[in-house]
């Protein structure tokens, strides 16, 4: 772990724990030394940034802190650099402006005491793209500008100094007035949010106890979830225009033989074949047309020695005949045609159930109506068909920020896409929405939506936002108040990891990440299975195809990455805005590039690679 500094390497970037602060939500104790897991915060911290050149560990009076430290023995900071603030009680503006004059590094990354679960992964990110950009670097979630985890410069200390001159200790602040010298990344990770009180405290404990911040695999959490589902065990019969996109519910079999009987498939005439033995191009056999027959009618007559009778396609074969000659093939005058080839038994003739015989079944349980399907059941002499009623889905988005499609938006709001992005994919996907609600952030505001959606008899319950551990993150509080069973929180994935899936009321419950294309990977990876269990549909199995990169894609990383991007011919072309809060990119994709874990280079411009499709059947 890095404690001092290393003076050949100025220009890299050290690292900060926040310390200071009076700590007066905790009833005085040192955030800095709460335990967790056989160690304390800011040593679970300082593990995750043991890449920097430094680490400093700002507080806001060093005697204090010595004193502490001589007080927890071990829990100490243990010689890592202690930077004391030169102006006191200006808060985490205070500290930053007080390391980076001290320091030796261009750039510090600042993290807070309270922060214990801030992510390895993002860490390293942020590092990377300051080490590209040689900017300070800040994230992004749900629309603004989190000032931790984030990296800060020396070319900042101006601003800075000028704004503690102002006494504005706001960082936003900061962050507003030097937007345009800034790199900011879209991330749905906050850092692991911040424990501020005592109440925060014991729940974090809680959940390492019952290893809910533990994440687990994209595959372990679809099990997990379809456990929680039950098939569906009701039908409807549909007329036959009413059926298309729906599933089966029932194997169907046929009524009858198709056709129901020998039939021309061509217009020609009926003939017996040994009349035409001995015709070729200079010796024709004379046969008499006695009947006509059209498609639709019966004739009661039957072909005998030198007889042929005239049909149309489609007509029955009459009782005698055992070949139908083109009628391009002969000559007629009057009612007697000339047959100048030989012609073989049962040429040119369809068998009474040459289509499928009476009794077979035709279509299965699960398979999707589509038009093929449903001029099948019309062939059988269906008029109505039994399938698996639709799905009913319940969708509700969270968050104070949101403004309807419509409304004038005023600062600081955004649209509800996530809302109409997912119930216009139910849709496709044949699910009947019968419950989209907004709500505050208010857990008990979600809890009365969600029990007003069990009540409308939704079979799934769905979720926008609020799956991360920030303040007003309220998915878990309200699976909480619900008393719902929580079956994993947090995914090994990019984009969506934060999502949360359970149950309530026997009800399958997904809640997933607030970020566009977060929302957008979490319903093709967990939706379409649940609805394939529920309803047995063939129409939700996912198409996999091989293609060639077009360009390298170079990001990556310790969970599978979900890109957007399009399969064209075999070439698989992905889009370059790729962060998780754009939305725009993800119009012309139809198909999901899946970045395995652990490839150290990314992959490279060439190589095969295999794609999800996107597709409503």
């Amino acid at each position: 772990m890095a404690k001092g500094k290393d003076r050949d390497r100025k220009a890299d970037i050290a690292a900060c724990i926040l310390a200071g602060g009076k700590n007066s939500r905790m009833n005085g104790r040192k955030k800095a030394f709460l335990p967790v897991e056989e160690t304390v915060f800011w040593k679970k911290i300082a593990a995750k940034l043991s890449g920097c050149s430094a680490i400093y560990i700002s507080v806001e009076d060093r005697k204090k802190y010595e004193q502490t430290q001589a007080d927890v023995g071990e829990c100490g900071f243990e010689g890592f650099p202690l930077v004391e603030d030169l102006e006191k009680e200006k808060g985490p503006l205070g500290g930053i402006y007080s390391v980076l004059t001290a320091c030796e590094e261009q750039a510090v990354l600042f993290v807070p005491c309270d922060m214990p679960e801030v992510d390895q992964e993002l860490v390293d990110t942020m590092r990377g793209e300051w080490v590209r950009e040689r900017k300070p670097v800040f994230l992004i979630r749900d629309g603004k500008r989190c000032p931790f985890p984030g990296i800060y410069t020396k070319e900042m200390l101006p601003w800075i100094r000028r704004q503690l001159e102002r006494k504005d200790y706001k960082l936003k602040n900061l962050l507003n007035e030097i937007e345009e010298k800034i790199v900011c990344l879209e991330d749905e990770r906050d850092g692991g949010g911040n424990i501020n009180t005592e109440e925060e405290y014991r729940a974090y404990l809680s959940k390492i106890e019952r290893k809910e911040l533990v994440r687990i695999s994209l595959k372990e959490a679809v099990e997990k979830i379809l456990e929680e589902v039950r098939p569906l065990d009701a039908w409807e019969e549909l007329p036959l225009l009413e059926l298309s996109g729906r599933t089966l519910w029932e194997d169907v079999y046929s009524r009858h033989a198709q056709p129901p009987f020998p039939r021309s498939p061509l217009d020609g005439y009926a003939i017996r074949s040994q009349d035409s033995i001995g015709a070729d191009d200079t010796h024709g056999v004379f046969l008499h047309v006695i009947d006509t027959i059209y498609a639709g009618e019966v004739s009661g007559k039957k072909v005998g020695e030198k007889e042929a009778v005239r049909l149309m396609t489609g007509a029955p074969i009459p009782q005698g005949a055992d070949t139908v000659i083109r009628q391009e093939d002969v000559e007629r005058v009057g009612d007697t045609i000339s047959v100048f080839q030989e012609q073989h038994a049962y040429e040119n003739y369809c068998y009474a159930g040459e289509d499928y015989s009476a009794g077979t079944c035709l279509l299965t349980r699960g398979e999707t109506v589509g038009a093929a399907e449903c001029g099948l059941l019309a062939s059988m002499g269906y008029s109505h068909a039994k399938v698996v009623r639709n799905v009913r889905a319940a969708v509700i988005a969270t968050g104070s920020e949101l403004t309807e499609p419509g409304s004038e938006l005023s600062f600081g709001k955004i649209y509800n896409a996530n809302l109409y992005l997912v119930c216009s994919r139910l849709t496709e996907l044949g699910v009947s929405v019968v419950w989209m609600d907004t709500v505050q952030d208010d857990a008990r505001c979600l809890k009365d939506s969600i029990e007003k959606a069990c009540r409308l008899d939704a079979d799934l319950i769905l979720t926008i936002g609020g799956v991360s551990v920030g303040q007003k993150d309220i998915v878990e509080e309200t699976y909480g108040l619900l008393g719902a069973e929580i079956c994993f929180h947090g995914v090994r994935m990019k984009p969506g990891s934060p999502m949360m899936g359970g149950s309530y009321q026997k009800i399958p419950m997904l809640s997933f990440s607030g970020n566009p294309y977060g929302t957008f990977v979490n319903m093709e990876l967990f939706v379409l299975p649940v609805l394939e269990k529920m309803t047995g549909s063939q129409r939700y199995r996912v198409e996999y195809r091989e293609g060639t990169l077009a360009e390298t894609f170079e990001k990556t990383g310790k969970v599978p990455r979900f890109v957007r991007a399009r399969w064209e011919n075999g070439t698989v072309v992905w889009k370059r805005q790729n962060a998780s809060g754009i939305l725009s990119s993800l119009n012309g994709c139809n198909c999901l590039l899946e970045i395995p874990p652990g490839i150290g280079e990314g992959r490279k411009k060439g190589e095969k690679v295999w794609v999800r499709m996107l597709s409503s059947r």
